[in-house]
């Protein structure tokens, strides 16, 4: 069978999974609302939403459309299934491939970022991340991804525990300066350090996000420093994009926005 291209004809399964695809993202949602967003008539939604609610893939309370037990049974049973050390694996081996560098996954312990995953590159020599190794969040790339991806005030109750310990002559110990690194990784996607746990490498790092939205655990590169200041890709990007690929398999969205209301509703 040929795969039928995004420019060809919707049929009645696009329109439902887009149906179901809004009120994932949106929570809930009145049938003039899922009509405007879908862009059928009212008719063919009321066609889909009757056989989604027949098979309790809906539920209608209050005027309004949510997912039913059908739909929430279904994300139980993926959420269960669909962990980031499962998921994240292939996309670090593919990161360490196409750069050559050694990548890996860290979650929290603690105050500190335990290693769970290490992929090493054709190009990597010896790095400071064996698998189980515990690193400081303060003076890491992955440690600063990580604090960039929790809530802004979990973030400052965290920085001011933490000891901020010396390790190279470019660690950063000011909170003040740790603040402001994490808010410029927050700000472009990716953290760096550039040798503040080890002298001689030189790490790109950014947070992934379950699909509640918390940061789950972060991925970093990291390399030689005049290897990866000599390096033709920038590995920022590359390490925010794999962290976001992670993301997305494990159900995180950015897209959630409320539906905007239809000016006969407004002032209502």
């Amino acid at each position: 069978m040929t795969p039928r291209t995004d420019a060809g004809p919707k049929g009645a399964l696009d329109r439902a999974l887009e149906i179901l695809e809004v009120l994932t993202m949106r929570g809930k949602a009145t049938t003039a609302e899922l009509v405007e967003a879908v862009g059928v008539s009212r008719s063919a939604v009321y066609r889909l939403v009757e056989r989604l609610e027949a098979a309790e893939y809906l539920t209608l309370a209050d005027g309004q459309w949510r997912l039913g037990p059908a739909a929430a049974r279904m994300a139980m049973a993926a959420v269960h299934n669909m962990d980031v050390l499962t998921v994240a694996p292939p996309m670090l081996r593919d990161l360490a491939h196409r750069t050559g560098e050694t990548v890996s996954l860290g979650v929290l312990s603690g105050d500190e970022i335990v290693f769970v995953f290490r992929e090493i590159g054709h190009q990597a020599v010896h790095v400071r991340s064996e698998l189980g190794a515990r690193r400081p969040l303060h003076a890491t790339s992955v440690g600063k991804a990580y604090l960039a991806g929790l809530a802004p005030e979990r973030c400052h109750e965290t920085i001011e525990r933490l000891p901020m310990q010396v390790f190279t002559k470019a660690t950063v110990h000011d909170r003040d300066r740790l603040r402001e690194a994490v808010s410029e990784a927050r700000r472009r996607g990716w953290a760096e350090e550039h040798g503040e746990f080890d002298a001689g490498s030189t790490c790109f790092g950014a947070p992934v996000f379950d699909q509640s939205g918390t940061v789950t655990a972060a991925i970093s590169i990291a390399g030689p420093t005049a290897r990866m200041d000599a390096a033709r890709d920038p590995f920022g990007p590359l390490v925010a994009e794999t962290a976001a690929a992670i993301s997305h398999r494990l159900g995180y969205s950015d897209r959630a926005k409320p539906l905007a209301p239809r000016p006969e509703h407004q002032g209502a």
